[in-house]
């Protein structure tokens, strides 16, 4: 055998027996995601199982028809308040922050914060969508008679996502307009999942994502201080006030049958 052949061969067994270990972990690995990927599944599917159909229609009809009026009446009243002409306004803790454009965060960061709390809510709390409709449409209601109410127009130096953002650029004036200030949108409905949402996993996910907006409207001066501080107390009581509505009235309208599951 030449010299160090034997060291030679001893490496290259060595290499072999990291690949044959790397490999099993793999093996290992793609079998613990499939069994938790069942494992989800199973419980998306005992979820849905636990559906009242005929109840959980009947109300999520009515939680849609409501949640079309609340978006009406904001679409009518947003128009109204985008043709008035309000005096610009500043508050102690926007002159003393920097205007940084965050508005991606504040547009594509919503939307992907929203497609994901719609997507949870669908899969893990289906008896409750009704109910979560229907809270949406109680905020958009309430939010909608603040913002035509509200007697100030932007904050000096906001960057405007009409004009600087491509995806606000294409629903400003239809889906969302410029004069809407009080209370924070951005930071009020990500608030209202972490309080629909039950595990803490999601809790986190929603409340990391709330202060991030109230970070970012407050940053790109897209609303003033009150406007984020407003939103955690207002968004709190409409829960409350959804919660009472719902389950002591507008619940019992559709539970027809004795025997439905409760939601």
């Amino acid at each position: 055998m030449a010299p160090g052949q034997s060291e030679l061969d001893e490496q290259i067994r060595q290499i072999e027996e990291r690949f044959l270990q790397s490999a099993r972990e793999l093996s290992a690995l793609r079998q613990r995601l499939l069994r938790q990927s069942q494992a989800e599944l199973e419980e998306i599917k005992d979820e849905w199982h636990g559906v009242h159909y005929k109840w959980w229609v009947a109300t999520l009809a009515g939680a849609l028809g409501l949640f079309v009026l609340a978006f009406h009446l904001y679409t009518r009243l947003g128009w109204v308040a985008d043709h008035r002409i309000l005096p610009n306004g500043s508050d102690w803790l926007l002159r003393h922050l920097p205007v940084v454009n965050v508005l991606p965060v504040l547009s594509w960061g919503w939307l992907a914060l929203h497609l994901f709390a719609a997507g949870c809510a669908i899969a893990y709390y289906p008896r409750r969508i009704p109910f979560l409709i229907f809270l949406l449409a109680l905020f958009m209601a309430i939010r909608t008679i603040f913002v035509f109410l509200s007697p100030i127009g932007a904050p000096m130096g906001m960057l405007d996502m009409g004009k600087l953002d491509f995806l606000f650029s294409k629903i400003m004036g239809a889906w969302t307009f410029e004069n809407e200030f009080v209370f924070s949108g951005h930071t009020g409905i990500p608030f209202l999942f972490f309080l629909f949402f039950e595990t803490r996993g999601l809790k986190a996910i929603m409340l990391i994502g709330s202060l991030t907006m109230a970070v970012c409207v407050l940053l790109s001066h897209n609303h003033y201080t009150v406007d984020v501080l407003g939103a955690y107390l207002v968004s709190y009581s409409i829960f409350k006030l959804a919660e009472k509505l719902y389950y002591d009235f507008i619940r019992p309208l559709f539970q027809v049958l004795p025997s439905a599951t409760p939601y």
